[in-house]
C-alpha cells in the first residue's frame, strides 16, 4: 500500500471575478468572503500553506479542523482533483506533478451517495470493476466479499431508492473499495446519517480497514470519530498544519493551545501564569505538581506557565479544593459536573 507525503505544499485559490451582469451581486458576496479569509495574496485565498505531512503506508489518517481550514483542499490534491501552487505531492515515492487523477490507484467517497439510481445495489458496486473489463466471475466473487463484510449482500438487487440513507452510504463505500485501491479518501461521509447509524458505519469501516489494508484520509469536522477511528491525526487552522500525530499523543500531549482546547469534550480546561520554579514545581487547584522530563524540555527559562488540565484527571471528594456544583448534564455514558471554584469554572468527567 503507499505512503503519502506532502513537502512544503501550497494551494491558493484566485479570487472570484467580477464581470458581467448575470451573478454580479453573488461574485461580490463571493469576492468580500474570499478577501476576508486569514490568508490571502495578491493571486488570491492561500487554502494550504507551507504543508508537510507523510501519511504512512496502511495508516488510517483522519483530517480535522474549523470550517474553511484546508481538510477537503488536502484531500483533493491527493485525489489529483486540485494541483498545488508550490510544493511536491509524492504517493509511493512516485511525484504525482503529471499523474491524472484517473491514473492514481484513488476511491473517494463524498457526503453524497453519488449512486446510479436505475441500477441495483449490485450493479452500483460491481461498476469499477465492469469498466476495467475484470471476469465476471472474479467480480462476482469481490462483490460478494464486500457485501457480506457491509452487511449488504441481502440488498443486491434493491435500487438505491429503496434503501435508507445509512444503506446508501454502505453502498458508496462498498463501490469505492470492490477495486481494492491503494487509497481510499472519505470526506465527511457519515455527516447527513443520524448518530446510531454514523456509529455502525465507523465500526464496519474499520473493520474494512482491518481486512484490506488500505491507507485511508477521512476527514471529519467531529473530532470524537477523529479519536475513535485514528491511527494519525491532522489537524489543520486557517491552512497550517498545527499537529500531525498519534491519537494518543493529540489527546494527551497537545502542542498548542489551539490543539488542546479543540480536541475533547469537554474541551480542556486552561490555567494561565502559573508560577513555575526552576526544578519545574507548580501549584494547581492546592496542589503541588512536578513537570514531567518531557514537559521540562519545553520551560527553558520561564517564570510562568500556561497548564491544561482535562476533565477525565479531575476526582470529586471529600479531600482538595473546596468547588461548587453549578450544574450536571450526561452525554451518552459520561457524566459531565461543572464546578466554580474561585471564579474558574471547572469540568470534571465522571465515567
Amino acid at each position: 500500500m503507499p505512503e503519502i507525503v506532502f513537502e512544503d505544499v501550497t494551494k491558493i485559490y484566485p479570487f472570484q471575478k467580477v464581470t458581467g451582469i448575470f451573478g454580479r451581486k453573488e461574485k461580490e458576496k463571493i469576492l468580500k468572503a474570499q478577501m476576508e479569509m486569514p490568508y490571502t495574496s495578491n493571486e488570491g485565498v492561500v487554502a494550504l500553506q507551507h504543508c508537510d505531512v507523510v501519511i504512512h503506508d496502511g495508516e488510517f489518517a483522519v483530517i480535522i479542523g474549523p470550517s474553511g481550514s484546508g481538510k477537503s483542499t488536502l484531500l483533493r490534491l491527493i485525489a489529483g482533483l486540485e494541483e498545488p501552487a508550490l510544493g511536491k505531492i509524492t504517493i509511493d515515492g512516485q511525484d504525482m506533478a503529471e499523474v491524472r487523477a484517473e491514473d492514481r490507484d484513488i476511491s473517494m467517497v463524498f457526503q453524497n451517495y453519488s449512486l446510479y439510481p436505475n441500477q441495483t445495489v449490485y450493479s452500483n458496486i460491481a461498476f469499477p470493476l465492469e469498466v476495467k473489463h475484470i471476469p465476471r466471475e472474479e467480480i462476482e466473487k469481490e462483490v460478494q466479499q464486500i457485501s457480506e463484510l457491509l452487511k449488504l449482500e441481502k440488498k443486491l438487487k434493491k435500487l438505491p431508492q429503496d434503501l435508507s440513507g445509512g444503506e446508501r452510504q454502505r453502498v458508496a463505500l462498498a463501490r469505492a473499495m470492490v477495486r481494492r485501491p491503494g487509497i481510499l479518501l472519505l470526506d465527511e461521509p457519515f455527516s447527513n446519517l443520524d448518530i446510531l447509524i454514523r456509529n455502525r458505519l465507523k465500526a464496519e469501516l474499520k473493520k474494512i480497514h482491518e481486512v484490506y489494508g488500505t491507507t485511508i484520509v477521512y476527514v471529519t469536522h467531529d473530532q470524537n470519530d477523529a479519536l475513535a477511528l485514528a491511527d494519525r491525526i491532522i489537524i489543520l487552522r486557517d491552512g497550517i498544519v498545527q499537529m500531525n500525530d498519534s491519537a494518543a499523543e493529540v489527546y494527551n500531549y497537545p502542542v498548542n493551545r489551539f490543539c488542546a482546547e479543540f480536541v475533547g469534550t469537554p474541551p480542556m480546561m486552561i490555567f494561565e501564569d502559573l508560577p513555575v520554579d526552576e526544578q519545574g514545581k507548580l501549584f494547581l487547584l492546592g496542589s503541588e505538581y512536578t513537570l514531567d522530563r518531557r514537559q521540562k524540555k519545553h520551560l527553558k527559562r520561564q517564570k510562568s506557565v500556561t497548564a491544561g488540565v482535562r476533565g477525565t484527571n479531575l476526582l470529586l471528594g471529600t479531600e482538595g479544593v473546596p468547588a461548587v456544583i453549578d450544574y450536571t448534564e450526561i452525554i451518552g455514558a459520561d457524566r459531565i459536573i461543572h464546578l466554580l471554584y474561585e471564579g474558574q469554572e471547572l469540568t470534571a468527567v465522571e465515567r
